[in-house]
């Protein structure tokens, strides 16, 4: 498929504490409702969307998600001034559209397509396609953001409230990616050869690369 949003010049990645379930979770929401209820909506609601929200970095919250679990259970962990606004969503189709309106809502927000490793220690426990939004402004309102977030994910999905996310908790949510399984890899290596043998002056005259510069991310390798 081709994806509407671009693609960030590097790939992320994420470091989980060997105690924080991972293979089978069964708190993927009640975590994040731990640092506001709206927050665990918008995880909840993340699920009817296909996909899973994984790590928050930002000047109001510092760092928590599914994926920093460890910074709520330890709150020492979480502190630090954090600039900026990062979050972090694996792929899919519906999440992509309905982040098309709100990077027009909110100037200066940009949302872009990556690669996420997902470690413990120094093993490579999974690798998955993420949705990366970013705002390098310090005084970004993540709460009138959270709010049109949960808006358009109800309206996408149809639904006030999450049932997956309920049967998710009570019998334990499987977490697994198989990389790039949205994309043709074949379409892929064409694209990624043809950008490769592009000049600058070629790409002058074309348009933009296709690929964000990704703003230095504190908490994300």
């Amino acid at each position: 498929m081709t994806s509407i949003l671009p693609y960030w010049d590097q790939n992320i990645e994420l470091d989980i504490v060997p105690w924080i379930p991972y293979g089978k979770d069964y708190s993927p929401v009640t975590v994040n409702s731990m640092l506001s209820p709206l927050l665990g909506s918008v995880a909840g609601l993340a699920f009817e969307m296909q996909s899973e929200f994984l790590y928050l970095r930002s000047f109001q919250s510092g760092n928590v998600g599914t994926m920093v679990r460890q910074n709520i259970i330890d709150p020492i962990r979480n502190k630090g001034i954090e600039f900026g606004f990062t979050m972090v969503f694996t792929y899919s189709e519906k999440i992509e559209t309905s982040m098309i309106p709100l990077i027009r809502e909110y100037p200066g927000l940009r949302a872009g397509l990556t690669l996420c490793g997902i470690w413990s220690s120094d093993v490579l426990v999974d690798e998955c396609k993420v949705l990366v939004l970013v705002s390098e402004d310090p005084f970004f309102d993540e709460g009138a953001f959270f709010k049109s977030l949960q808006k358009s994910f109800q309206s996408i999905s149809g639904r006030e409230r999450s049932n997956i996310s309920f049967f998710a908790e009570k019998f334990g949510y499987r977490r697994f990616s198989i990389s790039y399984e949205t994309d043709n890899l074949t379409q892929m290596r064409i694209t990624q050869a043809l950008f490769d043998l592009e000049l600058d002056e070629t790409r002058e005259l074309i348009g933009p690369a296709p690929e964000m510069k990704l703003p230095l991310l504190p908490g994300i390798r």
